[in-house]
Order: structure tokens, then C-alpha cells, then sequence
């Protein structure tokens, strides 16, 4: 009697698989994480040896128990590579590198991840910018539009084919090749602003990410000279040309500050509750 209880209770029992396996759901084990389709803003317009060269969308997975995680390790948020780490995890394609999209890219995949996973609305605190209170405001992820960074036919700008433009200052007369800034740009100016104040060197720290070369020199000294010795005007040029080549979503919404009245268009903030909005 007791050699029948001890088989039974350490697993000697079998269940009947005639007569149990109907009663069972599918098996949890064979469910398949859901993904989607992104467009890119870039429309894929990488350079060559690039995985998403010519590619109009990119396939990532919702977002699961594992990514949220990512996102509450003190390690990699820390490091600032946490949300480097979940894009690398939303992708299916494990040959792209996320440091090596387009910020405008990543914001997308970052945009459609939250709004599969928590929903579209957003909910977070804004201050006005006119009497500085805070306020709760709601907005709608799905209300964006997407700029392609190809809209400069007003501006001198050369596409080279390469992923880079060319464009000549007015002032200096230098030639100038610029780009797009990518994932890997980001993290090194986050690094760079630890623990500083971020409005610190932002123009000419930003401008020495984006520029390639000026005539032809593509040395870190010649680039660093140039960058922190720019007239303004040519400073000013050189930037709106960058604004015209890089793609990105653009989020914004009709605020009212419900404190003073102001009212004006505002960009949507990211703020650290983007991925953990209150339940």
C-alpha cells in the first residue's frame, strides 16, 4: 500500500492519454510570438552593404515578458544600451545591427513595439512651456507623420548615392559631406552628456556626428577645428541641411495648458514612462 502511494505521489501515476489529452488547450509551448510590418522612413536608403538597403519595411516581434525586463535592468540602463538591447530583440532579421539604423528607423520600431504592446494611448505629464506647470495629457501613437528625409529640392544638397550628401557652406564656400545619424551616434552622445549638463556643446558635439568631411578631410582634428570654429551662419545652414536629409517620425499634438491656456503644437515626449504606462 505504501509503494502505490510513494509511486503516486513521485509521478508513478500515468495519466490516460485517451482519456486526459482531450480535456488538455493547446500546448503553450508551440505559441508563436505575433510580429508586424514597420515602414521605414529611410525607405531603406542605406548604403550598400547594408542588410536593409532598398527594404521599405522591417518584420519585428510584439514585445514579451523577456524585452520588459531588458528595460528594467539597472546593468544595461547604466550602460545606456537597454533600448539598443530591446530593438536588437524586436528584430527578426538577426543580421541587422541596431546601433547601425537610422535614429529616425529606430524611433518607428520604437513607436509601433509600445503601441502593439500597452496600446495607442499615451498618457504622461508635460510642463507648458509658458507658465511651467505640469499637466496629465493623453496622446494618440498612431497620429504621426513620416518624413523621409528627401525633401531638400530648395537646397544645394547633392545626394551621393552613398548614404551621405554634399553641400557647400555660403559663407566659407567649404564643401562639406554630412549623413544621417545612426543608433551607435545616439549612445556615444548620451555618453558623452553623463552625468553634464545636455545642453552643454549639443551644436558642435551633434554637428562632429553628422559631418564626414570638409573638402575632402575626414581626419577627427580637421573636423573638430572646422565644427568649433564655424561662423554661424554657416553653422545655422549646415544644420537645417542635416534636418532635410535625416528621416524620421514626427509626433505632435495640439496642447492646452490647463493652468494658464496657453496653447501651442507640441512634439510628444518620450519620458522614461513611454514603456510603463500606469495601468
Amino acid at each position: 500500500m505504501r509503494r502505490n502511494n510513494e509511486d503516486r505521489l513521485l509521478g508513478g501515476h500515468k495519466p490516460n492519454p485517451t482519456e486526459d489529452a482531450p480535456h488538455r488547450g493547446p500546448n503553450p509551448m508551440d505559441f508563436v510570438t505575433p510580429s508586424e510590418f514597420v515602414d521605414l522612413p529611410s525607405k531603406g536608403r542605406y548604403p550598400d552593404d547594408h542588410p536593409l538597403k532598398g527594404q521599405d519595411t522591417i518584420e519585428i516581434n510584439y514585445m514579451t515578458a523577456k524585452d520588459e525586463d531588458i528595460l528594467t535592468s539597472r546593468s544595461l540602463l547604466k550602460k545606456g544600451i537597454a533600448i539598443d538591447r530591446l530593438i536588437g530583440n524586436l528584430i527578426k532579421n538577426k543580421d541587422i545591427i541596431p546601433s547601425h539604423l537610422y535614429i529616425g528607423d529606430r524611433n518607428a520600431i520604437l513607436i509601433h513595439a509600445r503601441a502593439s504592446a500597452y496600446g495607442q494611448e499615451y498618457k504622461t505629464k508635460v510642463n507648458c512651456p509658458a507658465c511651467t506647470e505640469m499637466s496629465k495629457y493623453k496622446f494618440d501613437l498612431a497620429e504621426y507623420t513620416v518624413y523621409h528625409g528627401d525633401d531638400f529640392e530648395d537646397h544645394d544638397i547633392t545626394d551621393l548615392g552613398d548614404g551621405t550628401f554634399e553641400v557647400e557652406l555660403p559663407l566659407s564656400k567649404i564643401k562639406a559631406v554630412i549623413r544621417p545619424l545612426l543608433g551607435f551616434d545616439e549612445l556615444e552622445m548620451a555618453r558623452d552628456t553623463s552625468g553634464k549638463d545636455v545642453a552643454e556643446n549639443l551644436v558642435t558635439k551633434q554637428m562632429k556626428r553628422f559631418v564626414v568631411s570638409f573638402n575632402g578631410y575626414e581626419d577627427i582634428k580637421t573636423l573638430d577645428y572646422v565644427c568649433d570654429n564655424m561662423v554661424a551662419g554657416d553653422s545655422r545652414f549646415l544644420r537645417d541641411c542635416f534636418r532635410l536629409i535625416s528621416p524620421d517620425i514626427v509626433m505632435q499634438s495640439n496642447f492646452q495648458c490647463r493652468h494658464c491656456g496657453h496653447e501651442e503644437v507640441m512634439s510628444v515626449p518620450f519620458g522614461a514612462d513611454f514603456f510603463w504606462p500606469q495601468r
